[in-house]
């Protein structure tokens, strides 16, 4: 078996802790997390 090793790095997104305490919320209140996906800004 081989491995494959990443050429490059890609950055990941970085979100503050309001922005997920917002996402969690609103699936909490019965949004779906796709919808909710949808809605918050990238």
């Amino acid at each position: 078996m081989t491995t494959k090793k990443k050429t490059s790095s890609a950055t990941r997104a970085q979100y503050t802790m309001e922005f997920k305490l917002e996402a969690v919320r609103l699936v909490e209140k019965g949004q779906s997390i796709a919808a909710v996906a949808r809605s918050l800004p990238s």
